[in-house]
């Protein structure tokens, strides 16, 4: 997939001359690195900014030590000196005879925490696998990552892992879907129980509700979603939906939740084979349905997936529900319509 920003060279122009923004700055803005913005730099042929730094004497010993003994990246170094840029740096590094990294070692030197065994955190992630992301591994790491048009989706897995290593963000263009952000995180080689897709829950998560819930709050982020309706003339009515063709997972999600007294329904949405709504493509797979739709259910499980739910989004809607539960439909509608309006603004905003 081919990374890129979707700006016009003028925007660039002027983020760039004439606010004077740093290339990782500008980064910032668009939820990527500043290599990134270099790249653009150069595909629009706009002219890099003459370099102000002053001249500094920077001692070998300190160098050496920032470098080699402290891990410090040039970059890093750069912005401790303040009055150098990283090509000075990486010159004096040269110049010294200072032996520069290799690109293992580099990628390793990362902040990459290893996996604490802590079941709860497991079963969440274990949750996030089943669902939207995708592992692998990349060198001596294990890389989580996930392409979508949701920037709640880019806070998903940047709470989740933010304990263990740093989120990387690019706006890809994409021909054929339109245009999408590609986001993951290299972690320690101890989260190597990810790389495999869980096809069922493992009977240590069923067995214990605490675990159950960690899982079940992690697969609804990524598959799930809260809706209100009209119910009749005035009054609302809830439900949590989640959809996948994932059917065995979803089975034992429903028996669990039948024993909870959670009333689940599961039925079959969209068989294989059927054309997209407002799309060429068809199913490649049986899609089902796992619905809840029992007012007092519901506010139960809100209660015990909210504290756990590290989806923006889904979060807002929870709260919504929770905060209008006892309200009638026409105290609501405008305030649920324009909830949804800004999310799909929000959305459609990061698109353009």
């Amino acid at each position: 997939m081919k990374k890129g920003l979707k700006f016009t060279k003028n925007q660039l122009e002027n983020l760039y001359w004439n606010k004077k923004l740093s290339l990782s700055q500008i980064g910032e803005q668009f939820y990527c690195q500043g290599t990134n913005i270099l790249y653009w730099l150069k595909k629009f042929k706009i002219k890099r900014r003459p370099a102000y730094w002053k001249k500094v004497d920077i001692p070998k010993r300190v160098l050496k030590d920032l470098y080699l003994n402290k891990k410090m990246s040039s970059l890093k170094i750069a912005e401790k000196l303040g009055t150098v840029n990283d090509r000075t740096i990486r010159k004096k590094l040269k110049k010294f005879e200072i032996p520069t990294r290799s690109l293992s070692e580099a990628l390793t030197r990362k902040f990459k925490k290893p996996f604490p065994n802590d079941l709860n955190e497991k079963a969440y992630f274990l949750g996030l696998r089943a669902g939207d992301f995708y592992a692998k591994w990349v060198r001596k790491s294990i890389r989580v990552q996930t392409t979508t048009t949701h920037l709640a989706q880019i806070d998903l897995l940047k709470n989740a892992f933010r304990n263990y290593g740093k989120t990387c963000v690019y706006l890809a263009k994409n021909k054929s879907r339109g245009n999408e952000w590609f986001v993951y995180i290299d972690l320690d080689s101890s989260f190597r129980f990810l790389v495999t897709k869980p096809n069922k829950i493992s009977d240590w998560i069923l067995k214990d509700k605490k675990y159950f819930f960690k899982f079940l709050a992690a697969y609804m982020d990524c598959e799930g979603s809260w809706k209100i309706q009209k119910s009749h003339r005035k009054h609302i009515r809830f439900m949590f939906e989640i959809r996948t063709g994932d059917l065995k997972i979803l089975k034992q999600i429903k028996e669990k939740l039948e024993i909870l007294n959670y009333h689940p329904h599961l039925y079959l949405e969209k068989e294989k084979g059927t054309k997209i709504k407002g799309s060429y493509g068809m199913y490649n797979q049986n899609i089902f349905d796992l619905i809840i739709n029992c007012k007092e259910k519901i506010i139960f499980l809100i209660n015990k997936l909210l504290p756990l739910s590290k989806h923006s989004e889904k979060i807002r809607k929870m709260n919504f529900i929770l905060e209008n539960k006892n309200k009638r439909w026409n105290e609501i509608q405008k305030k649920w319509t324009k909830l949804r309006g800004e999310i799909k603004k929000e959305l459609l905003k990061n698109q353009i």
